[in-house]
Formats: C-alpha cells, sequence, structure tokens
C-alpha cells in the first residue's frame, strides 16, 4: 500500500469526473486516473491507524493519467511538486472527500495509505 499525503478536496456542488456533485455526506476519493473511477478503496490514517472505505469518484489531485502510480510501484507525479501541465502541486497522492476526512480523524494534510477493495 503506498503511503502519500492526503489533502482535502474540497470544492463544495462543484461536479467531479463521475459526474456526482461534491458534498458534505459521500464517502469517496480522488485519485490520478481516470481508470480508478467508482472503484472501491480502503483508506488509512497513517497517524492514527483509523481507516474507512471510499469511492473513487474523482480524477487528482493534480493529474489525471497517473496510472503507473495508481496501478503500479510507482510514487505519484504530482510529488515532484510540478504536475504534468507545469503547474505547481501541494505533493498530494490523493484528495478526501470531507467524510472521509472526518471519518480518519484528520486535523491536517498528512500521509494516509490506500489500497482497491476490488
Amino acid at each position: 500500500m503506498p503511503t502519500v499525503k492526503a489533502t482535502r478536496e474540497g470544492l463544495l456542488g462543484s461536479m467531479m469526473a463521475s459526474h456526482v456533485r461534491v458534498d458534505l455526506q459521500l464517502p469517496f476519493v480522488a485519485l490520478p486516473s481516470v481508470r480508478a473511477l467508482y472503484r472501491f478503496v480502503r483508506v488509512t490514517n497513517a497517524l492514527t491507524k483509523e481507516s474507512t472505505m471510499a469511492i473513487v469518484l474523482d480524477v487528482g489531485p493534480w493529474n489525471t493519467h497517473d496510472d503507473i502510480y495508481v496501478f503500479g510501484d510507482a510514487r505519484p507525479q504530482a510529488e515532484t511538486g510540478i504536475d504534468t501541465r507545469g503547474r505547481a502541486t501541494n505533493h498530494a497522492g490523493i484528495d478526501l472527500s470531507e467524510t472521509v476526512w472526518a471519518a480518519l480523524g484528520m486535523v491536517d494534510n498528512t500521509t494516509v495509505t490506500w489500497e482497491f477493495l476490488n
């Protein structure tokens, strides 16, 4: 399981890649591969070991085709500090919805592990 920096999705009311709107109740994450959409993941707070399940409903953070990270053994491309379009990143490898953030007891952008369940 990769250990990566996690950030909040935010963007309340925005349309995600799955054509679902971001809300405060839906337990979802964003991973940087369109191939990950609609798959289920278990996410664990690396500090507290709290864990929860979620569905991948958005693509990101930063990149949209980082399949070698999502499905392989590579680190997230966004960790380099620059995304594939040349934008500065926050080094995150996964975005968490408000529900997932709360379930994990997150208080700041910190590390999590994640794995596919299906």
